[in-house]
C-alpha cells in the first residue's frame, strides 16, 4: 500500500514550467529548514503569527517540523490545511499553504506562504499562488481566495493586488514579535479570476476531492 492511499493529499502534485508543488513529507522538512536557517523575513519585518523563524538553527528546525505534523494531526474535513514544498529545476525555495473551513459549503480558500529569502525577489510567490488559485478554481469548485498581510509588508501586498485580489477591511492582531498590528485583509473571487495557467498540470484531485467529501 502507498502512502498516499492513506493520506490522499501526498497523491497532489501541481506543475508549471520549472516550478512544482507537492505537499509536504517527511523528507522534504530538512531540506525546507535548511532554507529557512537564519529567518525568511527581509529586514526584521514581522510577518507571522508565531514567531518560527527566529532562534537557533536547531529551533527553526524543530518549529517547521512540528507545525507541518501538526497540519496533518489536526485535518479534518470541517477545518484543513495543506502545506505544498514549492520547488523549481528540483530545489526546494518555500512552502505555499492552503487552508479551507467548512469546505464544501463555503467554497472558500484561505492562503499564506514563505520564501527563502535568496529566492525573494524573483517572482515565485506570485506564481506559486497563481498555481493554488487556478487548481482549486479548476479541480476543486473554489469560489473565493483570502489571505492577509501585516501592514508593511509589501511584497505580499503586491503579490495580491498582482493576482487582482481587492482590500477587504483590517483588523489588529498580535504578531510574531508580541507587538499589536494592523492586519489587511484582502479577497479574490473566482469570478474575477483573469490569470489562467495553460501550463498547469495537475494529478491526484480526485483521490483529495474525494478525501474532502466534495461532490459538485
Amino acid at each position: 500500500m502507498d502512502i498516499s492511499e492513506i493520506w490522499p493529499p501526498f497523491a497532489l502534485h501541481l506543475r508549471s514550467g520549472d516550478m512544482e508543488l507537492s505537499p509536504v513529507r517527511e523528507a522534504d522538512i530538512p531540506e525546507l529548514a535548511e532554507i529557512a536557517y537564519g529567518g525568511v523575513r527581509k529586514d526584521g519585518i514581522e510577518t507571522f503569527l508565531v514567531d518560527w523563524d527566529s532562534g537557533t538553527d536547531e529551533q527553526i528546525a524543530r518549529s517547521l517540523a512540528q507545525y507541518h505534523w501538526s497540519t496533518r494531526a489536526n485535518f479534518s474535513v470541517d477545518d484543513w490545511t495543506i502545506e505544498f514544498t514549492v520547488r523549481v529545476d528540483g530545489l526546494a525555495v518555500g512552502v505555499q499553504g492552503a487552508n479551507g473551513r467548512r469546505y464544501p459549503l463555503t467554497r472558500t480558500i484561505s492562503t499564506g506562504s514563505w520564501l527563502a529569502l535568496s529566492e525573494q525577489g524573483r517572482g515565485y510567490g506570485t506564481r506559486m499562488r497563481r498555481i493554488i488559485i487556478e487548481t482549486f478554481i479548476r479541480h476543486f469548485g473554489a469560489t473565493r481566495f483570502d489571505t492577509a498581510y501585516f501592514e508593511g509588508n509589501h511584497a505580499s501586498q503586491r503579490v495580491s493586488e498582482k493576482l487582482g485580489y481587492s482590500p477587504n477591511g483590517h483588523r489588529t492582531r498580535v504578531g510574531q514579535n508580541g507587538t499589536a498590528l494592523k492586519e489587511n485583509h484582502m479577497t479574490l473571487s473566482a469570478h474575477d479570476w483573469k490569470l489562467p495557467d495553460k501550463e498547469l498540470q495537475v494529478t491526484g484531485h480526485d483521490a483529495v476531492r474525494n478525501f474532502l467529501t466534495i461532490t459538485t
